[in-house]
């Protein structure tokens, strides 16, 4: 019995030495950090969606440009301003705008006139025959029988 009782404390100052022996696991002390640095850091500020870019043009330049050749000035959204010559409600909805540089040209001058038009789903403010404008909208080329010109289709924008 004595020999069990010299032995006790040998165990007893063992356990300590056994526990020693384990490699320790580290505190998680980032959590309490990043839990911190959450509170104190403000609330992220709401993303604004990025503004529509335009590519500002005018008629001569749109219209000089190859509709099989896209170059470095044509974009799919354009800014460009004229004079009204002539509005015409279609079938279909559309309010055709015909643009010009003057506000003399008679007809569709392919070369100085381009065709702007307001859709039912995004209708527009139309304005008066022979007053400038400027407009802004996506650029499509009508290639459809009798007309192989320039649109503006549909304009995002109008400022008279």
């Amino acid at each position: 019995m004595k020999s069990s009782l010299a032995i006790l404390p040998v165990i007893v100052l063992l356990f300590p030495a056994l526990g020693a022996a384990q490699s320790p696991q580290p505190k998680n002390s980032s959590r309490k950090a990043t839990t911190a640095a959450k509170t104190a850091a403000p609330p992220p500020k709401p993303v604004d969606p990025p503004k529509k870019l335009y590519t500002e043009l005018t008629i001569t330049e749109l219209v000089a440009e190859d509709p099989n050749r896209w170059s470095d000035k044509m974009s799919t959204r354009v800014a460009l301003g004229g004079f009204v010559t002539q509005i015409t409600k279609e079938d279909t909805g559309d309010t055709d705008i015909r643009i010009c540089e003057n506000p003399k040209i008679d007809g569709m001058d392919r070369g100085r006139c381009v065709i702007a038009k307001c859709i039912p789903k995004l209708p527009c403010d139309v304005p008066q025959v022979g007053r400038p404008v400027n407009v802004k909208g996506i650029t499509r080329y009508d290639a459809g029988v009798g007309a192989h010109w320039w649109e503006i289709h549909p304009i995002e924008e109008i400022e008279k």
